[in-house]
């Protein structure tokens, strides 16, 4: 009992140490927390490539989770570290398949689920389920349902899933598979692109914050290399509200796929005087 207080009182301490931004009792503390971050790294790493980058976002939960701990409250820093540490690795997953290399990642999982079917088909006679599968991948099974939306060609337009410590809806799906939509995400991977769609914006729109919509996607989708937040988080950066943010991004994204839709019809027309 009383190694265990002292310990506590220990941890306390360099927590302290860190918030006064003390280098060493960071280290310290991640070193001490490692074993937390490459245990649920290697749960979640389906394949070994990923694992590294796993780890370094399994860092970043540990950071968070130090910024935000509160010592007074009677729950243990390992139990609240777990909850963030979990939350980064999983949403490095999804924005793994969703932004950076989908293919590749897809077919990877593809040929997994397939083969995983295939033994259960032989030893039960039936389908598993999706629960099933996952289980047996040791893989989240929302980045299952996520990768069988892909099949049918729909657009993952949120992951909202986290608000707070509760789990809440998982997807705000939106079909993109019609010709007439623009593929948000090319958007999203040309930087050039978006730039010259927010400077054609910011032409039209003087009397609205272009700027603030921008943040507002990048925080969002994790662009540039950032971490996706909840709309909870991006209201809590800017001093809005959820709403406001919800319908921020609802916004912006329409007025992208204006823009581009604009901005095709106006290739098409220079391509069809260019060969008059």
């Amino acid at each position: 009992m009383i190694a265990r207080r002292k310990e506590k009182d220990g941890e306390i301490e360099l927590l302290d140490r860190i918030k006064k931004g003390d280098k060493e009792a960071m280290e310290q503390f991640t070193k001490k927390n490692q074993g937390l971050v490459i245990y649920l790294a290697k749960k979640y790493a389906f394949t070994p490539d990923i694992l590294p980058d796993l780890i370094a976002e399994g860092n970043m939960g540990l950071l968070r989770a130090v910024e935000k701990f509160d010592a007074r409250k009677k729950v243990k820093f390992g139990t609240y570290a777990y909850f963030w540490i979990k939350r980064f690795i999983i949403r490095a997953i999804i924005r793994e398949f969703e932004v950076l290399k989908i293919p590749e990642r897809y077919q990877e999982l593809k040929d997994k689920v397939e083969e995983v079917k295939r033994e259960y088909m032989f030893k039960k006679g039936t389908m598993p389920t999706d629960k099933e599968i996952a289980k047996s991948l040791n893989l989240p099974v929302e980045v299952l349902k996520k990768m069988k939306k892909y099949t049918s060609q729909v657009r993952m337009i949120s992951s909202d899933f986290f608000d707070g410590e509760k789990q809440v809806d998982l997807f705000d799906i939106k079909d993109f598979s019609s010709k007439a939509e623009p593929n948000i995400w090319e958007i999203f991977r040309n930087k050039d692109l978006l730039e010259k769609i927010f400077n054609q914006l910011r032409e039209k729109e003087k009397k609205a914050n272009v700027d603030m919509w921008l943040n507002v996607l990048e925080m969002y989708y994790g662009l540039g290399g950032k971490v996706p937040l909840s709309y909870k988080e991006i209201a809590e950066e800017l001093n809005v509200s959820r709403q406001r943010i919800h319908q921020i991004k609802k916004t912006c994204l329409q007025k992208l796929a204006r823009e581009w839709k604009e901005m095709k019809k106006e290739e098409e027309g220079q391509k069809r005087n260019g060969h008059m």
